[in-house]
This record gives structure tokens, sequence and C-alpha cells, in this order.
């Protein structure tokens, strides 16, 4: 349950730090992130925009800190590689931690529009900041997707199971 506790406080903090409304679910698990985003350019912008660039890294950072739970990370290095730079629209981006080097954790993040296309992809290098990660800004606010009338259910029993030449053998 500690690693759910922290998978909200992420989700709270990205949620109250960002400078626009979140448009979609945000989905973190171990070393994984997934968020919605919309891509949108403004013509004669005096500040050009990198939408590509933000939900990229936004994703990419919360995948490297639901592995790290002592403290922030910053962001080292960052390489994007946009494929279709015309595109409009909602996407998906998603992250993994591709190599965890304690305490360096190097991240590729996908951003895919609504097919499933990808639109562009980033590498990422993130090390700790010597900063405390911030307390939870909502600690009492539940997740939306769950319901407080449905019974959680039992965990699973943990049974190694193997296939062998001989059919399938159980270590019970």
């Amino acid at each position: 349950m500690v690693a759910q506790d922290h998978y909200q406080r992420l989700k709270h903090l990205y949620a109250a730090e960002a400078t626009e409304p979140v448009p979609g679910p945000v989905e973190i698990a171990y070393g994984h992130a997934k968020l919605m985003g919309t891509v949108r350019t403004e013509s004669g912008a005096v500040v050009r925009r990198t939408p590509f660039r933000d939900l990229l890294a936004d994703a990419s950072s919360l995948a490297a800190a639901s592995v790290e739970k002592n403290g922030r990370l910053s962001l080292d290095r960052f390489r994007l590689n946009i494929q279709r730079p015309d595109y409009q629209g909602a996407v998906q981006a998603s992250a993994e931690v591709a190599v965890a080097e304690p305490p360096r954790y190097h991240v590729y993040a996908m951003l895919l529009d609504e097919a499933g296309e990808p639109v562009a992809e980033s590498w990422a290098l993130f090390e700790p900041s010597g900063e405390a990660l911030p307390s939870d800004p909502a600690p009492e606010a539940t997740d939306d997707t769950t319901d407080d009338t449905t019974p959680t259910p039992p965990p699973a029993p943990f049974m190694p199971v193997y296939a062998t030449p001989m059919g399938i053998l159980c270590l019970n």
C-alpha cells in the first residue's frame, strides 16, 4: 500500500503543479506513467510553446519518480525526436524506465495519436536533485476511478508455475 500512496502523491503533485487542467486520467505504476494531453499550435504566438517536449518530459518525470521515493529527481539530459511536427490533436504520452542505475534513471517516452501512431519520442536521464519530495497536497482525495462501494478483492496467492516438457509443474 505504500507504493499506491506514493503514486497518488505523484498524481496530486502533478495536478497541483500543472499550468493547464489535466485533460484525462494520469496512470502511474512502478517505472511507468501514462497521461493524456492535447497538442495544438497557436498561429502568430510571440512565445513558441513546445507541447511535444512538455508532455514527454512530464510523463518521463512521473515514470522516474515512481521508482525513486526518497526525493526529487532532476532532468539531466533530454533527447527529443519528433516524427510528425505538424500534428495537432489529442495524444497519449507513455513513459517507462528503460534502464535503472540507481540513483540514475534512463526513461524512454513515446507520444501517440488517437490511432496509436507515433508522433514523437524521447530519451531522458534523471539524477537526484538533493531536494525532498513535497508532501501530498491532497492527502484525503481519492482516485476518481475507485468506487467506495466496491469491496477490495483479497490479494492473489503467489503460486510459482513452470512449464516442463512433461506438463505444467506447480510448486505450491
